[in-house]
């Protein structure tokens, strides 16, 4: 019974999930790469500054600090490059490099193969 229990809530979150991304992709947003770069003696301020921001944005981040690589790295979504940059921290607002990126299907693949052929 604990089994069938577990199995219905993975089913239902997974279906919740993916119907949340969908209202957000039809909501006219992207999802972008951003890579923000600072100096080591912006280190600290950097940190402090997502940190003042609240763990959400915090959490989405990665950072090569620790290996010498004063970069933070995320996957962030929004209505367009200028509304994902301000979510940033003003520090690395204008050195922040942001690339809009797209997931594809396998489905979505084949089609383009026979597109182009």
């Amino acid at each position: 019974m604990k089994t069938f229990k577990f199995l219905l809530v993975a089913i239902l979150l997974g279906t919740f999930g993916s119907t949340s991304a969908q209202n957000e992709k039809a909501a006219g947003k992207s999802t972008y790469l951003v890579q923000v770069p600072h100096t080591q003696e912006q280190c600290m301020n950097m940190l402090n500054e997502m940190k003042g921001q609240g763990n959400n944005l915090l959490s989405k981040f990665e950072f090569g600090c620790m290996s010498g690589d004063h970069t933070g790295y995320a996957f962030l979504e929004g209505t367009s490059e200028d509304n994902v940059r301000k979510m940033l921290p003003e520090i690395g607002q204008k050195t922040a490099k942001l690339k809009k990126v797209n997931k594809f299907t396998a489905d979505q693949i084949d089609k383009m193969h026979k597109e182009h052929m």
